[in-house]
């Protein structure tokens, strides 16, 4: 790693540590915004449109970041850039002084734009990250307003959804259902079903938000390792004649209820 890329790491990591909020706070926040709350909605209101609840919780919790990183990131970021790197801003008012503000800001920038590039590209990086934990916690909430019972464990390179519990699958596999969140299916998709796969369960749902679904991914996760695909309402419109894949509605109204009358 170099210089650049190590310096900016570290102070990222101390801003978004110091003034932005978990993953967990600002889901929390947007269910709490957009009343997806115990006792406002019903379970059964949950279950009949979990798609769309799924769908609006999605988008407005990148809106609810969006507001933090507005109000965290631009000073926060230029006061550590301005800390950092002392040497630019001293020559920068020399600049000034001799040839004027608009050469001063020139320089400026163009000095720090191999710092700012940084910045974006691990602004980008950090919302690929919290967009997966963000999915997860997404799903675990409407799960607990629809009353599912769950036990959530982290596996290596997915979380799963254990329902009703881990318990009842070392029992009985074929009652307990097991779902596994994942954000997108571009990365890393293949080593989350070999683990899935591994389980030797009928009751397998791998639940995305990705809307780039393609056949290949299809052909892979139902048609080679036989597992479940959750896809947005939407999507399943395109594979209609898939019987592995099932959109978010048919998931929580046709093939969950059929499970919970085991638990």
């Amino acid at each position: 790693m170099s210089d650049i890329k190590k310096e900016i790491s570290r102070l990222m990591a101390s801003v978004r540590n110091k003034r932005l909020p978990s993953s967990d706070i600002i889901v929390e926040e947007t269910f709490r915004k957009l009343g997806f709350l115990p006792g406002v909605v019903k379970p059964e209101t949950v279950q009949k449109n979990f798609n769309n609840m799924l769908k609006e919780v999605w988008l407005e919790t990148l809106h609810v970041l969006e507001n933090y990183e507005e109000r965290v990131y631009p000073f926060n970021i230029m006061d550590g850039l301005i800390e950092l790197k002392k040497d630019i801003i001293e020559e920068s008012q020399k600049v000034a002084q001799n040839e004027g503000y608009p050469q001063s800001i020139r320089f400026f920038f163009s000095s720090l734009y191999p710092y700012l590039r940084e910045v974006f590209l691990s602004i980008a990086q950090s919302r690929k990250t919290r967009g997966g934990r963000d999915f997860e916690l997404q799903f675990g909430k409407l799960l607990e307003l629809m009353n599912v019972p769950y036990q959530k464990i982290k596996r290596a390179y997915r979380v799963d959804f254990m329902m009703p519990s881990d318990n009842l699958f070392k029992q009985n596999p074929t009652a307990a259902a097991i779902a596994s969140a994942k954000r997108t299916l571009r990365e890393r998709w293949r080593e989350v079903v070999e683990e899935l796969q591994a389980m030797r369960s009928p009751n397998i749902f791998l639940v995305t938000a990705d809307e780039d679904v393609s056949a290949g991914h299809i052909k892979a996760i139902c048609g080679d390792y036989r597992i479940h695909l959750v896809v947005w309402d939407e999507i399943k419109q395109k594979f209609t004649n898939e019987p592995l894949v099932l959109g978010y509605t048919q998931w929580a109204n046709e093939r969950l209820p059929i499970l919970r009358q085991f638990w």
